[in-house]
């Protein structure tokens, strides 16, 4: 195997995101991406990496990320899908809670240990190797107290919830992912309003409570509604969060004098001109699809190809 280094990169929608799927014969005219198997939403690594690149601050994206035309060279960084790791539900108490099942926590586990396989400088010690349904950090303010049981009320939905204290399982995902999302605003949120759900309601979430819009195109003549100009469109709602797996290999140049020379400068150069916010999807003029970047290990756990804090 092609010795490698590694990151992860965590995107949270500032504001709806369609990552569109190409118009389908159902519900929805423009649905977004979903995996095939889980029915779960993503964004493919295509759209992902373009949109990077677009934003990208480095002088040296012909290495990074390819040359834009031709085939000289492939680019030395790789990219997976954006894949789902928590997701919005309107709740009953504190305005919305983040849902998270075993089976998408035991994913994100999964690719974590292939991200530390190929990169042993990725620590795994304070990450649990799972979680429970129905759990919630001491604090949440999503739970209500009735009948001598604590809820939490998702949409139209009762879920009864056990409290845990940071020595737990759920507590302890929560108090890496804080460290892992750098200065990202919202990590102190996420402790409070986080519920570990079961797995056939977190499906059943993701899959009918995105986002429609419906949407109409006016006839410049009349400046009236075009008699076939009504769809709609499916979005992620604002503060999904989304990780994708990030690699960085030896330039694929064969010019000795090119300034990145190893896999630790490659990974250093895309690290510290990773924009802060990029659009990605479509409908980025009436301001959908806002992303905010981060990455762990962050800039500085690579400044001198060092390793991160275990």
């Amino acid at each position: 195997m092609v010795d490698r280094r590694g990151a992860i990169l965590f995107a949270i929608t500032e504001t709806p995101l369609h990552a569109g799927a190409g118009a389908e014969l159902g519900v929805v005219d423009l649905p977004i991406q979903r995996e095939r198997y889980t029915g779960w939403p993503k964004v493919e690594a295509s759209s992902f990496k373009g949109a990077l690149r677009e934003y990208h601050k480095s002088a040296e994206k012909d290495i990074l990320f390819g040359p834009e035309s031709g085939d000289l060279h492939a680019g030395a960084i790789s990219l997976t899908d954006m894949r789902l790791l928590l997701f919005p539900v309107r709740s009953l108490k504190g305005t919305f809670a983040w849902i998270i099942s075993p089976d998408s926590y035991s994913r994100f586990r999964k690719d974590m240990e292939v991200l530390r396989n190929i990169d042993r400088n990725i620590g795994l010690e304070s990450l649990p190797k799972t979680i429970s349904p129905g759990r919630v950090c001491d604090g949440s303010i999503n739970v209500l107290s009735t009948n001598g049981s604590d809820i939490v009320l998702l949409e139209e939905y009762s879920v009864r919830v056990e409290k845990e204290g940071d020595d737990d399982n759920l507590c302890k995902f929560v108090n890496w992912l804080k460290e892992a999302l750098g200065d990202d605003p919202r990590k102190e949120e996420i402790k409070k309003r986080i519920v570990v759900v079961e797995n056939d309601f977190f499906n059943d979430m993701v899959t009918m409570y995105t986002e429609v819009i419906t949407r109409i195109r006016i006839d410049r003549e009349t400046g009236t509604a075009s008699d076939k100009g009504l769809w709609n469109e499916e979005y992620l709602p604002a503060d999904t969060l989304m990780y994708s797996l990030v690699f960085a290999s030896r330039p694929m140049v064969k010019d000795e004098d090119i300034p990145l020379n190893s896999q630790d400068e490659v990974l250093k150069e895309f690290l510290k001109g990773l924009p802060r916010y990029i659009f990605l999807g479509g409908n980025t003029t009436v301001g959908k699809g806002l992303v905010r970047i981060s990455s762990f290990p962050g800039e500085e756990s690579h400044e001198d190809g060092g390793t991160a804090e275990e």
